[in-house]
């Protein structure tokens, strides 16, 4: 923004004084001859004037003591808090001087402009000619956007609105705080130059410097002017130092194409392996926007200390080639990289459609190289970890009515991963319609299709209608009673792989089922003068039968469902197609609460209880027995500074099977949180689990109001690996920050396995920063 906006104010303010509406005491007049001037100035003198805008753009108001038409110096004088206001800009000054002859404007005396946005400006003295080609202000100072700050002896506006500082000096730290206190930061300048057209502030002779002592002297220095909104030009590099790639710089470059789209484009140089290149790029529609990401490499797989990786004849990795004392084969040095696109985008008021993709070329690219967000959650669907998810789909969304259609497939990064065991899902599709019926309960309508097709294994397509009826009576004293019924039809056409002892084979089948149910909740309830205390019986009786049994069908969507505490009064709580619990079953429990002023103490427990067992339901599951597995609940609030939760699953010695807690400390000068999760082995899913007990932990805490230490470890308790540990120092004011950190990553995979980094960075508000982006 021009240093000179105010500028705008006296090129109409004197010009068109004589057309301008003018309104003093009760009198008003609509045009006021040249000659005329004399006369009015004279009453102006008298009292406070005023000279009122009206919807004219090139009028002003005009309020000062006095007004004078000083005709024989040919000039017209205001004085005394003289205040000016021109489309949303204002300008005050002691006294204000229009010289009639030679067009030029002069303020004197406190000099302020305060712009639309903000922005304040100040002078001992200003002066500007009619055309505003030219314009000089002495003793300048300028508030800026961001808190920053610059203060001239002498500003210049020439044309082309370029505005020239004579002894400048600029900071974004707060100033005169204290006395004899310096700011953190200034910098200093014979010349500096603010360039309108390209939005860049720059400087001549420049001397940086640090609490008031020069650290740094820069013959010429130049960073985005802190109104600048959007400008093409470098950002601020990220630097590194790792055990796996050497020493880091990446340095992004932002180009602003359009008002709708940018791009950044990002070297990242290393000293231990080849350089690489990231893309990501971004463009807004009217109906909604696109983002991609990638990264391009040419070079060797390598390993945790970037060295050449070697395969065997068999295509293994060999992770000690020097040890290894048959054949080597060195991995390939080509193109490598990964993609990372989302979309979504707006059809109708209810309809939607959008897309994902997630691709890589080798399986252990994204952690050679360090990316993250590769487990971030993209478009419609979620996936597991060590996977990638690409998928197009369409959602319609009304009051009381949804549905979805995606297509999809899958890549794995795990080493026993062949992604022809992946189905490809084409398509998949859900739709759920609510009726409610009032007092009479609430009906729900619902349809799902799944088309999956695998290159190497079997195949399946699935169709699903079901009608659900639920509603809730409050009983006499209380009781609570949530009825249900619920009916649905399947057909499935599958296709089955053969194997080395088993023929392949194609079979279709359909399958009906029914349940019935009843929720019955009895809360208590008892207030005192500083408590409630809340305790609540709930008991879930259901029955349901199905046409065919568990075991003939294919199972494709029920191998990793856990009945837990979110479902443990649920009549129905699979929520997955392929597997359908028959056969009566009960579940009884207790949910309790009790409230303070500054603390609140909850728990839950239930047991489910089935009339047979039903082997298709994995253990990890606890839902296939005939008497599950509890579970529990319990927490506990502390006002804001101390919350805990857990969920727990326990056997009938009530030994804990699997438990998941959760601390988050807010105290003093002290921010933690603390996870910890145990799963034995024998209810874990799948025959190998990588991690069956870990630890989160992460810890701030401020020794000042500048100065913090931070600490976070992910621990993995079975391996005693840290899959990721933190350390660092942070030091931080209202203008700038010092950081430095130290990192560590033991996942070991086909030979990328423990690294080590060392991060650091400083930046200075408006000008830059070098800084780690995963600084935390």
């Amino acid at each position: 923004m021009s240093f000179f906006c105010w500028a705008a104010l006296m090129k109409t303010f004197f010009p068109v004084l004589n057309r301008i509406t003018k309104t003093f005491g009760n009198m008003e007049a609509t045009t006021v001859p040249k000659m005329k001037l004399f006369a009015i100035a004279t009453a102006l003198a008298m009292t406070p004037a005023v000279i009122a805008q009206d919807s004219t753009p090139d009028k002003v108001y005009l309020e000062a003591d006095a007004l004078t038409d000083d005709q024989n110096n040919g000039v017209m004088i205001a004085e005394g808090n003289v205040i000016a206001r021109y489309e949303g800009r204002q300008l005050s000054a002691d006294k204000v001087i229009y010289n009639l002859e030679t067009q030029k404007v002069r303020a004197i005396g406190n000099v302020q402009i305060l712009d639309p946005d903000g922005t304040v400006r100040t002078a001992d003295e200003i002066e500007v000619d009619e055309q505003l080609s030219d314009g000089v202000a002495t003793g300048f100072t300028a508030q800026l956007p961001q808190n920053a700050v610059v203060v001239a002896r002498a500003a210049t506006r020439t044309d082309g609105g370029t505005n020239s500082l004579d002894y400048a000096i600029y900071t974004a730290c707060p100033i005169c705080e204290e006395e004899g206190k310096s700011p953190t930061w200034t910098l200093r300048a014979r010349r500096a130059v603010q360039n309108a057209e390209t939005q860049m502030i720059s400087y001549n002779d420049a001397v940086f410097s640090i609490k008031g002592v020069p650290v740094l002297y820069l013959p010429y220095f130049s960073h985005p002017d802190p109104s600048s909104k959007r400008r093409s030009g470098l950002l601020t590099p990220t630097p590194e130092l790792s055990s796996k790639l050497g020493l880091v710089w990446e340095q992004p470059y932002y180009w602003a194409i359009s008002p709708s789209q940018d791009m950044t484009i990002t070297p990242k140089l290393y000293t231990g392996v080849n350089s690489a290149l990231d893309l990501a790029y971004r463009k807004k529609f009217f109906s909604g926007q696109l983002d991609i990401s990638g990264s391009l490499a040419y070079d060797y797989e390598f390993d945790s200390n970037g060295d050449r990786q070697f395969y065997n004849v068999n295509g293994a990795i060999v992770e000690e080639p020097d040890e290894f004392s048959g054949t080597l084969i060195p991995s390939e040095e080509k193109f490598r990289g990964h993609i990372f696109a989302q979309g979504l985008f707006n059809l109708t008021d209810t309809w939607q459609w959008g897309f994902a993709a997630e691709n890589v070329t080798d399986d252990l690219y994204l952690r050679r190289y360090n990316i993250d967000g590769w487990n971030d959650p993209r478009g419609l669907l979620d996936t597991a970890p060590n996977r990638l998810l690409s998928q197009a789909f369409l959602i319609g969304q009304t009051e009381d009515f949804y549905t979805d259609i995606a297509s999809f497939h899958v890549q794995g990064l795990g080493e026993r991963d062949n992604d022809g065991n992946f189905a490809r899902v084409v398509p998949m599709a859900f739709a759920n319609k609510l009726i409610d019926f009032g007092d009479k309960g609430l009906a729900t309508f619902e349809g799902s299709l799944a088309l999956l097709d695998r290159s190497e294994g079997d195949d399946t397509r699935r169709g699903t209608v079901s009608a659900e009826w639920q509603n809730a009576y409050v009983a006499p004293a209380g009781l609570v009673v949530e009825p249900l019924l619920k009916v649905r039809a399947d057909y499935y056409d599958f296709s089955v792989q053969s194997t080395s002892s088993t023929p392949g084979f194609e079979d279709a089948k359909s399958r009906t089922s029914a349940l019935a149910a009843a929720t019955v909740r009895w809360p208590f309830i008892r207030r005192g003068e500083d408590s409630t205390v809340t305790i609540e019986p709930i008991v879930t009786f259901g029955y349901g039968e199905a046409s065919l049994d568990n075991g003939e069908l294919p199972v494709e969507d029920s191998a990793l469902f856990e009945y837990d505490l979110p479902v443990l009064f649920k009549a129905d709580p699979f929520t997955e197609y392929d597997l359908i619990e028959q056969g009566s079953r009960v579940v009884a429990g207790l949910r309790a609460k009790a409230q303070f002023d500054d603390f609140e103490v909850r728990g839950t427990i239930g047991q489910r209880f089935r009339d047979e067992v039903d082997p298709f339901f994995e253990i990890g599951s606890n839902l296939g027995m005939e008497k599950s597995d509890y579970v529990a609940g319990f927490g506990f609030d502390i006002g804001d500074n101390l919350k805990f939760d857990s969920t727990m699953r326990l056997d009938k010695d009530f030994d804990i099977r699997r438990i998941e807690a959760q601390t988050e400390i807010d105290w003093w000068r002290i921010s933690s949180g603390f996870t910890y999760f145990n799963i034995d082995e024998d209810v874990a899913f799948g025959n190998n689990p990588t991690q069956t007990q870990g630890i989160a932990f992460r810890s701030q805490f401020e020794l000042t109001d500048s100065l913090d230490l931070s600490y976070s470890i992910n621990r993995n308790l079975e391996t005693n690996l840290n899959q990721r540990q933190f350390a660092g120092v942070r030091w931080s004011d209202d203008c700038s920050f010092f950081i430095i950190g130290w990192e560590q990553r033991q996942i070991s995979d086909r030979g990328v396995g423990d690294s080590e980094s060392i991060v650091f960075g400083f930046g200075f508000n408006t000008i830059g920063a070098i800084t780690t982006q995963d600084f935390d």
